[in-house]
């Protein structure tokens, strides 16, 4: 099982993404004009607050954990993780994906892994796997995280 996660793309194209490669592929919002490719590939998004199409958050379950998705300016996750911490906890979420600072974070609050993939415009996206969680910037791991999806 893989599993691609971005956010921020904004004006970048996601057209160069191999997709066939993943099982899912998470938007965390701020997608830009990609909204076609998006939907044309089964892309799971939200939509951030540049965006107009999309709900402000995705509640998804892979292989028995729940996933929260979220851009994250609803939760003003630029000053503060409390309010993002209760929503995860209220959804009973194991994992929380969500955008809009883009700065590439992970961190366990709770028992509920926090992933921010940085903005894809930036070059940066995150994969899980059954095995670790994977940071990149540019086709490049910079941070791996071992963990048992």
């Amino acid at each position: 099982m893989r599993i691609l996660i971005l956010s921020d793309s904004h004006y970048r194209s996601l057209d160069d993404i191999k997709f066939n490669e993943f099982d899912y592929i998470l938007h965390a919002g701020d997608y830009g004009k990609s909204i076609d490719t998006i939907k044309q590939n089964g892309i799971i998004y939200v939509k951030g607050n540049c965006d107009f199409n999309g709900l402000n958050e995705v509640n998804i379950k892979i292989e028995d954990r729940n996933v929260l998705i979220t851009h994250g300016h609803l939760y003003d996750v630029k000053y503060d993780f409390t309010r993002l911490l209760f929503k995860g906890l209220s959804n009973k979420a194991d994992y929380v994906i969500f955008g809009h600072t883009h700065n590439p974070t992970l961190f366990i609050e709770e028992g509920i892994v926090f992933i921010n993939p940085g903005a894809y415009q930036d070059g940066y996206y995150v994969i899980i796997d059954e095995h670790q969680i994977t940071f990149y910037k540019d086709d490049k791991a910079y941070k791996k995280y071992k963990r048992k999806w």
